[in-house]
């Protein structure tokens, strides 16, 4: 009985905020909705972390109010892709993609370029904190919400 205790009180300091509390529904499927018809403002990341270089992409809906913020990392075997979807100050998601391409993309004679895998994991942030607290999670919310590049779009959700 006491390791069940244990247990349970090591899953509630590992998440610091209630699933039931927080509209997860609503996060993912903000995450996942297409960013058609939002303007789009790119820019150059500063800290680049492949010779193919890296863009921040930042879509903002006619208010003028930040919708989504992504930031690409381009490579020559795939590219990886972090996306903040914001449905209020307090609330947001974070998804981290990571594609792999089916060949090298300078390979001239090798086909079409195309994807060979895709994977996708979410991260849900409510009242400012992570869902459940790992520190995967805390590292890609500073990694965005506090990167001087799109500071201008995020001083509203940092606390």
């Amino acid at each position: 009985m006491k390791i069940m205790f244990a247990i349970a009180g090591l899953l509630l300091v590992a998440t610091p905020v209630h699933a039931d509390d927080c509209a997860l529904g609503k996060i993912e499927d903000a995450l996942t909705a297409p960013l058609d018809g939002l303007k789009k403002l790119e820019r150059d990341v500063s800290d680049v972390q492949s010779t193919e270089g890296g863009q921040w992409q930042i879509y903002r809906e006619a208010d003028g109010r930040v919708n989504t913020i992504m930031r690409i990392d381009y490579g020559e075997m795939g590219r990886s892709e972090l996306r903040l979807t914001i449905l209020n100050r307090r609330t947001y998601g974070i998804a981290d993609t990571g594609i792999q391409y089916t060949r090298h993309i300078y390979l001239t004679d090798g086909g079409p370029l195309g994807t060979s895998s895709r994977t996708i994991k979410f991260h849900y942030f409510c009242d400012g904190k992570p869902v459940i607290a790992s520190p995967e999670a805390l590292e890609l919310q500073k990694s965005i919400l506090m990167n001087k590049d799109v500071a201008d779009f995020t001083k509203g959700l940092v606390k």
